[in-house]
């Protein structure tokens, strides 16, 4: 997600600002534990990295007789033993102290968040929000002490290691002045750095890591090196420094993020306003008019060999939720039409949707489908080209029987191989989404019902395997749950019915999504005679078998959207199928 707008200096400027308003709330109201927050985060900071130095040390004495020169001077009178046990002691520890430091950030942590939201006197403004507040004041405390402990690291660095200070100085002025610019003129750095600054900054401290380890090397060949536990200990400073900078931007990026939750939060005067996304922008800025002439243009010529003078573009609701559909008809100088066309742009969250139905229109034969010429990207969204059908929107009175005939037409549909392939690499099929967790479940909701439902459930699960391995002897059917209103469309030539939105097509056994309505579940029997003339796989598959598909599939939904009474009031019909199927089966052997 995006989070600012403008150069970077000012998006830089800007985060500061919020992060040290939302801060000196902190302090008026908590200060007591934003300071031992912060203290108890430098400590732990600390206590770490001497945990993880001192065995380098210990190493280095069990490395060499005696204590090494280069030691600090008042070592040397202990004995080289004693200090082995002293810095491991030492480093044991330090280890301690660090996991209570970190136990103290999280209750202080909790216990300000908690002050604060009580002060505000807010009614609930939504989910986990003390969870939020809890997180977002523990990062921002952290963040504080991971700028302190930057400015200690330099302090030290000063002491210790001037020359080296001037270089991590040199390499930052440089790294930021380059982002300042590439911010400016490269849209691919802009997008890193407003989605991810983190992942920027740390590829950004590995350069500086490398260049100023350099540096130390040139300087032991050619110059006048500092001592060797100089050089470790401030080696050591500079990556643990690097990497509380790469956390500190994740944290400011992270707090930025949620600022509209954690302004309403915390501050009385705020109420929970919704932050616009980048995505959503940019989806509506390509539909603006002053830009989308030029882009259908751009899409139309992949498509159409004349030149397009003039586009004739017209909105078509079809349901689809960030979903743009688009009838564009293409005219030359002459104001002939030379082009008729659908275009549906896809907004970035509806990537997988756009994908996952290009990969179906573009091999499947025979779908109720419009059909699909061209798939291309605009601006990072994806669109897809259709050969424009005259069509109308049917009735909602007619939706019922719409649906009705949509599952006969799909149960005549042949999935192609490659397609099923692909599908069963991809998702899991239902002979292993209803298993024995499913079962555990109904069952513990059926104990609160009655002994019957739960014998049902009992021997619903005894006979599972059986009915599993039935679906899956079952040939696969084209499933689209997409069967809104304004879904359906019908062509006026022939009359056929076509679905506009095909992006959560699944393969599921032949009779799955057909009405488990006892009225309408007979009515298989006649489909699946008609779609047997059309396909060679359903020649030896029953009746019985496409119903039982039909009612595990329809038990499965239920189950997935926790109506579980309904679920357990399908399993004895799946009983009954079953034992009509097995029937039905050997007959015929």
């Amino acid at each position: 997600m995006a989070l600012y707008k403008g150069a970077l200096i000012t998006t830089v400027l800007t985060v500061l600002r919020w992060s040290l308003s939302i801060g000196n709330k902190f302090f008026r109201v908590v200060p007591a534990e934003t300071i031992l927050v912060i203290v108890a985060t430098l400590v732990s900071q600390v206590t770490i990295l001497l945990a993880f130095l001192l065995p380098l040390k210990i190493l280095i004495l069990l490395g060499s007789t005696g204590v090494p020169r280069y030691f600090p001077s008042f070592f040397e009178g202990i004995g080289h033993d004693l200090l082995v046990v002293l810095l491991s002691f030492a480093a044991i520890v330090f280890y301690f102290i660090y996991h209570l430091a970190e136990k103290v950030v999280a209750l202080s942590a909790d216990r300000g968040s908690k002050v604060l939201l009580e002060r505000n006197q807010k009614i609930a403004l939504f989910d986990n929000q003390e969870e939020v507040a809890s997180r977002g004041y523990q990062r921002y405390s952290r963040s504080l002490a991971g700028s302190v402990f930057l400015l200690l690291v330099a302090l030290a660095l000063i002491w210790l290691y001037p020359e080296l200070l001037a270089v991590l100085v040199g390499f930052s002025v440089m790294v930021f002045l380059f982002f300042a610019v590439t911010y400016e003129n490269n849209e691919g750095m802009k997008g890193s750095l407003d989605d991810a600054p983190g992942r920027v900054v740390n590829t950004a401290t590995g350069m500086g890591f490398l260049l100023t380890f350099g540096f130390m090397v040139a300087q032991f060949l050619m110059g006048e090196p500092p001592s060797l536990l100089v050089a470790i200990i401030s080696l050591i400073l500079m990556r643990q420094g690097f990497s509380r900078l790469t956390a500190l931007v994740n944290d400011l990026k992270g707090l930025y993020t949620q600022r509209f939750k954690l302004n309403a939060l915390f501050f009385h005067g705020h109420v929970l306003i919704n932050e616009s996304k980048r995505h959503e922008n940019n989806f509506w800025s390509l539909l603006d008019s002053s830009q989308r002439e030029q882009w259908l243009v751009d899409i139309l010529k992949s498509v159409v060999v004349q030149p397009i003078s003039k586009l004739d573009i017209e909105w078509w609701q079809l349901g689809g939720q960030d979903i743009a559909c688009l009838r564009v008809c293409g005219f030359d100088d002459g104001m002939s039409k030379i082009s008729d066309h659908m275009i549906k742009v896809f907004n970035t969250n509806r990537k997988s949707l756009a994908k996952h139905e290009a990969t179906l229109l573009s091999v499947a034969t025979g779908l109720p489908a419009l059909s699909l010429t061209y798939v291309d990207e605009v601006g990072g969204l994806h669109c897809h080209v259709f050969e424009w059908e005259p069509v109308k929107k049917i009735p909602k009175k007619q939706l019922n029987v719409a649906k009705q005939k949509m599952v006969e037409k799909l149960l005549s549909v042949e999935p192609a191989q490659t397609l099923v392939s692909q599908f069963k690499r991809s998702r899991p099929p239902i002979w292993q989404r209803v298993d024995s967790s499913l079962i555990a479940r109904l069952l513990t909701v059926a104990e609160m019902l009655s002994p019957k439902h739960v014998r049902n459930v009992e021997r619903f699960g005894e006979k599972l395997p059986l009915i599993m391995n039935r679906l899956r002897e079952l040939p696969l059917t084209i499933i689209n749950p997409e069967f809104g209103p304004e879904t359906f469309l019908e062509t006026e030539e022939k009359g056929e019915l076509v679905l506009a939105h095909w992006g959560r097509w699944s393969l599921e056994p032949v009779g799955a999504n057909w009405p488990v309505e006892p009225k309408l579940i007979e009515n298989i029997a006649v489909a699946l005679e008609s779609a047997k003339t059309q396909r060679v796989a359903l020649h030896d598959v029953g009746e019985k078998d496409l119903c039982l598909s039909a009612l595990v599939f329809s038990l499965e939904r239920f189950y997935a959207r926790q109506a579980y009474v309904s679920a357990i009031k399908m399993i004895p019909r799946i009983l009954s199928y079953f034992a009509m199927a097995r029937k039905e089966n050997q007959g015929k052997v």
